[in-house]
C-alpha cells in the first residue's frame, strides 16, 4: 500500500486528500503554480516589511487554488 493510499484511509482528511490528488494528478502545472504561491506567500509574510501585502495575496492565491482543486477533484 502506497503512502497516498494510506492517506485516503485517514478519518477526517482522507476524503479531502483523495479529491485533491485526483485533480492534482491531471493538472500538474496548476498544482506547481499554487504550491509555489503558498510558499512564496509564507516567505513574504515571514519577511514582512513592504512585501507583506504581496505575501497575503500570494497565500490567498494558493488557498483559492486548493479550494478550486477540491471542488473540481470529485468530478469525472
Amino acid at each position: 500500500m502506497s503512502l497516498d493510499q494510506r492517506l485516503y484511509h485517514l478519518p477526517l482528511i482522507g476524503r479531502i486528500t483523495k479529491r485533491l490528488y485526483s485533480y492534482f494528478k491531471e493538472h500538474i502545472a496548476f498544482t506547481d503554480l499554487i504550491h509555489v504561491a503558498v510558499g512564496l506567500g509564507l516567505g513574504l509574510i515571514i519577511a514582512g516589511g513592504d512585501l507583506l501585502n504581496w505575501g497575503f495575496f500570494a497565500l490567498a492565491v494558493g488557498i483559492l487554488g486548493h479550494i478550486h482543486a477540491f471542488i473540481k477533484g470529485g468530478k469525472k
